[in-house]
C-alpha cells in the first residue's frame, strides 16, 4: 500500500506550508489487517513519475498494489501514466460520488487498485469497490454488503447524474444525512452509521425510501 502526494504528512508531526495528515494510510491499514490482509507498506510517494514507476517496481511481489491519492485528472496522475506506459489502465473514472477517480489496472503484471485521494471518497471506494475485490481473491463467494431499506427523514431536492453514497445514520427510524457531504471531511465517517444510498437523477422527499448501507458489514 502506497500513498501518494507532496502535501501528505504523517500523524503527529507538525504541519507545514500546504500539507495535510496521511489520515488515509492509517485506516487502510486497520482495514486490511482486519480483513486478514498481510500489509506491505511502501509510504508517501512525492508527485515524480520516476520515482512512482521505481516503487511500483519494487513492489513486484504483493498480490496487489493500492493507492491513494494520485488519479485525479491533471499534471500529477502519476500512476496513471505509468500504468499507461508499463501496464494497463483497464478502468478510470466511476459515476458515483464521491469516489469518481478510481483507477484499476496492472503494472508490470500486478493488479493495482488507485483510489481517491480524499479521505470520505477513500472510505467509500475502497467499503464498496476495493473490499469485495479483495474478498473474491481470499475466496469469498458472497462479497456485497447488505442493503436494507429505510424511509429518509431528509429532503434532496437536486437530481445528480452520479450514484451518490451519502454518510449517515439511523434515527426513529429514519436516515439521516451528515450536514457536510464533502469528500474531505473525514468526520463524517465518525459519526456515521452507514451509507444512504441515492441513486442517480433522483429526487427525495421525507418519507421516501433509500437504501441503507450499514458500515459494520463493510469494515470487517
Amino acid at each position: 500500500m502506497l500513498s501518494t502526494g507532496d502535501e501528505l504528512i504523517e500523524p503527529g508531526l507538525p504541519l507545514g506550508p500546504g500539507q495535510i495528515y496521511n489520515s488515509n494510510r492509517r485506516v487502510l491499514c486497520t482495514w486490511l489487517t482486519r480483513m486478514g490482509c498481510e500489509v506491505v507498506d511502501a509510504g508517501i510517494l512525492p508527485d515524480d513519475l520516476e520515482q512512482t514507476r521505481t516503487r511500483l517496481a519494487e513492489l513486484g511481489s504483493v498480490d496487489l498494489i493500492l493507492s491513494t491519492g494520485g488519479v485525479s485528472v491533471g499534471e500529477a496522475d502519476f500512476l496513471g501514466i505509468a500504468l499507461r506506459e508499463e501496464g494497463e489502465l483497464a478502468l478510470w473514472k466511476l459515476a458515483i460520488k464521491p469516489g469518481k477517480p478510481l483507477t484499476f489496472g496492472h503494472f508490470r503484471g500486478v493488479p493495482v487498485i488507485g483510489l481517491p485521494g480524499n479521505p470520505a471518497s477513500t472510505l467509500v471506494t475502497f467499503a464498496l469497490l476495493a473490499r469485495p475485490y479483495l474478498l473474491r481473491r481470499q475466496g469469498v463467494q458472497d462479497v456485497e454488503p447488505l442493503r436494507f431499506e429505510v424511509p429518509v427523514g431528509f429532503t434532496w431536492p437536486k437530481p445528480g447524474n452520479r450514484r451518490e453514497y451519502l454518510r449517515g445514520r439511523i434515527e426513529q427510524g429514519r436516515a439521516i444525512i451528515y450536514r457536510n457531504q464533502s469528500s474531505g471531511v473525514l468526520r463524517s465517517a465518525a459519526w456515521a452509521q452507514g451509507f444512504v444510498e441515492v441513486l442517480e437523477g433522483t429526487t427525495l422527499e421525507i418519507g421516501d425510501r433509500v437504501n441503507f448501507i450499514p458500515l459494520n458489514e463493510v469494515l470487517v
